[in-house]
């Protein structure tokens, strides 16, 4: 049996696993040495909402040799960071007394990333996600250009998308739209993100502007399909939008469930603050 958590973080929810409880278990471990694909195999399991537990993610928290967010998606893909999940992520640590501090670092695959617990109950956590990424090569997209910005992009049915693509702790892709109703964002979502520009796929945030300091987003985020929120995703939808001239900083970012506010800081840094909620405890049998 694993021990484990679930979290969310304005809708977007996870399945939180200390690393050492997995090592313990005979089925994906041996010896305590878990393999990759043994991670990839347990995520899909335990994110089943039919015979597993049901979660839009697994974060697995390594506190050896240095602590550590390990991030797996439902469909047992592996992804570098996650906003929501890293204020789940510390969230957690408060709870199970693995970190006391109010300002600690937690490596991922997009670098460390700088927690500041600002209140405990409500938890808040303010986040320092780093600076955004333009250059195509961090985006998996071919050409020419220096970044892929105001990129058109043409789909099955003809249609033609203007796309801002980045990378914002993970690969985005900001699209402003006037009216979710016009269209079938399942459809188009699935499309973008899988479309052969993005050779690692892409997570599509769609985003409608609602004043200089408010936007609304919608993501559908690669390896999971529409969620109710994405902190990465709000990120890079402040850093385009601000870009653009469309909203100023700090920018509320409006999604389902919440809202979360993103500051863009002069040296370039993105901070992201918002909420984070235990729903449960239990053991994965």
């Amino acid at each position: 049996m694993i021990r484990f958590s679930k979290y969310h973080g304005c809708g977007n929810n996870f399945v939180m696993v200390r690393e050492c409880e997995i090592a313990e278990d005979g089925r994906y471990a041996a010896k305590g040495n878990v393999r990759e694909s043994e991670y990839a195999r347990f995520a899909q399991e335990v994110c089943d909402i039919n015979t597993g537990i049901g979660a839009d993610g697994l974060i697995i928290v390594r506190e050896e040799p240095e602590l550590e967010m390990v991030f797996y998606n439902m469909d047992g893909s592996r992804a570098p960071m996650c906003g929501n999940g890293i204020r789940c992520f510390a969230y957690y640590c408060m709870n199970e007394g693995i970190r006391s501090e109010k300002s600690y670092a937690v490596k991922t695959l997009a670098g460390d990333m700088i927690v500041e617990v600002a209140s405990e109950e409500p938890f808040m956590a303010k986040i320092n996600m780093g600076k955004p990424i333009f250059d195509p090569a961090a985006i998996a997209v071919k050409t020419d250009r220096e970044d892929f910005l105001k990129q058109e992009l043409e789909l099955s049915d003809g249609s033609s998308w203007t796309v801002n693509s980045l990378f914002m702790g993970t690969v985005h892709t900001v699209v402003f739209v006037d009216d979710y109703e016009a269209f079938d964002i399942v459809k188009v979502g699935k499309e973008i993100c899988e479309h052969p520009t993005y050779t690692e796929k892409t997570n599509v945030n769609f985003v409608k502007v609602i004043d200089e300091k408010t936007v609304e987003m919608k993501t559908y985020e690669r390896g999971v399909g529409m969620t109710l929120a994405c902190g990465t995703g709000a990120c890079a939808t402040a850093v385009v939008a601000n870009m653009q001239g469309l909203c100023k900083s700090p920018t509320e970012v409006i999604l389902q469930l919440g809202s979360l506010n993103i500051e863009l800081k002069d040296d370039g840094n993105v901070f992201m603050e918002g909420p984070s909620v235990k729903i449960a405890e239990g053991k994965f049998l």
